[in-house]
C-alpha cells in the first residue's frame, strides 16, 4: 500500500467496509442471548434440590419457617419486580435475618459520635 493520499484513501475504505463486518458480527452474538437464554431455562435447575421440593410439597416455599407480614411480602415482591424489569421470576423462600443487631447498632453510635458537634 502506498504511503500517500490514494494509499489512505484506499486503506479508509477498507476500514469502513471491515467496521460494518465487525458491528454485524456483534450483532450476531447480541442476537444468540435471547436463545441462551431460553436455552438455559430448559436445563434441569440446579435450585430444584429434593430440600426444595419436599419444601414445596409441604405447603410453599415459606411453610417451614416463620413468614414475615404481608406488606413485607408485597414489599419484596414489588423489589424483585422492578430489579428484574418484569421479567419471569420465583421467589423461592423468605426467611427473616438471623444476624446480630448488636454489633450493627455499636457501629451505628460510633459512627454518629464521630460527627457529634462540639460544645465549645
Amino acid at each position: 500500500m502506498p504511503d500517500t493520499l490514494q494509499g489512505a484513501l484506499i486503506l479508509s475504505v477498507i476500514d469502513f467496509f471491515l467496521s460494518f463486518v465487525i458491528i454485524s458480527g456483534i450483532g450476531v452474538v447480541l442476537a444468540l442471548f435471547p436463545l441462551l437464554n431460553r436455552w438455559h431455562r430448559t436445563l434441569p435447575s440446579a435450585a430444584a434440590t429434593p430440600k426444595t421440593a419436599a419444601r414445596e410439597k409441604a405447603g410453599g416455599a415459606g411453610a417451614a419457617a416463620p413468614a414475615p407480614g404481608d406488606d413485607d411480602i408485597a414489599a419484596i415482591a414489588a423489589a424483585v419486580l422492578v430489579a428484574m424489569d418484569g421479567a419471569p421470576h420465583r421467589i423461592l423462600q423468605i426467611d427473616p435475618s438471623q444476624r446480630s443487631a448488636g454489633w450493627v447498632n455499636e457501629g451505628r453510635v460510633a459512627h454518629h459520635a464521630s460527627h457529634a458537634p462540639k460544645n465549645a
